[in-house]
């Protein structure tokens, strides 16, 4: 079995160990309609269409980190020892959860490159970089 390569990502005098692939989609991702690609934690966009995106990997309300449709929150909060609620009491929001929260959202929807679509949007700058 092939051991996962982790490197340091620090956004804000945070770090944390994260998977290579992550870095980069980070820094395609993450900051505000005027920083963005700076990475940031605490990053928050609007969308056109009501949703919002938080968190350094831009992690969207009404399709992941839902109160309406538990379909990643369920089994995501089940592996943190957690009710779905409970997850969503602690951590109401992407770019309000710790570094490790949003980066282990990121790694579970990421599955090993299989959940790359989720970041499909922001391909054009990540993607030569992550294979």
């Amino acid at each position: 079995m092939l051991e996962t390569v982790l490197v340091w990502l620090c956004l804000q005098g945070q770090c944390i160990q994260v998977r290579p692939e992550a870095v980069a989609i980070a820094m395609c991702e993450s900051g505000d309609t005027v920083t963005l690609g700076t990475g940031s934690w605490t990053a928050y966009n609007d969308n056109s269409d009501g949703s919002t995106d938080g968190g350094a990997w831009q992690i969207n309300d009404f399709w992941v980190w839902s109160t309406d449709d538990f379909w990643v929150i369920r089994p995501f909060a089940a592996k943190l020892g957690m009710t779905p609620m409970e997850f969503l009491y602690r951590y109401p929001s992407p770019q309000v959860a710790p570094p490790a929260i949003q980066y282990a959202m990121f790694d579970y929807l990421w599955d090993d490159g299989r959940g790359a679509w989720h970041w499909s949007a922001s391909k054009h700058c990540w993607g030569e970089v992550v294979r």
